[in-house]
């Protein structure tokens, strides 16, 4: 009796087993996988990346959690310092980097890039002392102050300038206002937001030089340039990239 007894609660066991089963199968074919994108910041780079009262915020962050609203991801956000963003991206840590990244055909060698969602100038800042700097190629012989990883330490090393690295922006204007270095290369439109909340004592030349695009950062025939693409083009038509550069910069930076 207990025998039989033993094998009925078996028998009723595995059918609850094979029940469970199946019901967890078509709960999983029926449900809608959500789709995660991670995307490296530097989170230090006002008014594109940085963090107020504790959250990230800024023009690139906008711009990127509007993009993936519309194309149905959600956003992963990993901050990390600048120099670091592309070996995360090589070794697959992220997804997509977010933070002004220049579209040039070097990068484009190696990686893909969205549309561009910004379209600046480049331009030199020196401390208000100096005088005798006002174009590229006054910086022959010259200390130019650049983040690790940026485009502009290139430009510089071109014009004959000896480049010091540092971690961030605001780090490199420091070090400029105190005379360690000559001059720094950046965005037009960083200059033309930062400069104006901060004490250091420089400035910026009256002429700009390049034209930059930036666009969001990823690897090669990655899977998301297209419905990045769709959703910048359908952020352009309706007026969304000019609503959120005004409120940045009061002007629609991304034309």
């Amino acid at each position: 009796m207990k025998h039989g007894l033993k094998l009925a609660v078996a028998a009723l066991s595995t059918a609850g087993v094979l029940a469970a089963c199946g019901a967890s199968n078509d709960n999983a074919g029926s449900g809608k996988e959500s789709k995660v994108i991670t995307v490296g910041t530097e989170a230090t780079y006002p008014p594109f990346t940085y963090k107020e009262k504790g959250k990230l915020t800024g023009y690139d962050v906008d711009v990127m959690n509007e993009v993936a609203k519309r194309a149905g991801y959600k956003v992963d956000y990993k901050a990390m310092d600048f120099k670091g963003l592309i070996p995360a991206l090589d070794s697959k840590r992220i997804d997509v980097i977010a933070n002004q990244m220049g579209i040039n055909k070097d990068r484009k060698k190696k990686y893909a890039f969205s549309d561009a969602y910004t379209v600046s100038g480049s331009t030199i800042i020196v401390n208000n002392k100096t005088n005798d700097i006002k174009t590229l190629d006054d910086l022959k012989g010259k200390t130019v102050g650049s983040t690790q990883g940026s485009l502009y330490a290139k430009t510089a090393e071109k014009a004959g300038a000896k480049v010091k690295y540092y971690k961030g922006a605001n780090q490199v204007l420091k070090d400029l206002e105190a005379g360690r270095v000559d001059a720094a290369l950046n965005d037009r439109l960083f200059v033309l937001t930062q400069l104006k909340k901060t004490n250091y004592k420089v400035k910026a030349v009256d002429k700009t030089f390049d034209k930059n695009e930036s666009g969001f950062m990823m690897a090669k025939n990655s899977k998301y340039t297209k419905d990045f693409n769709k959703a910048l083009a359908e952020m352009q038509e309706d007026g969304t990239l000019a609503k959120i550069g005004k409120k940045y910069f009061n002007e629609d930076i991304s034309k």
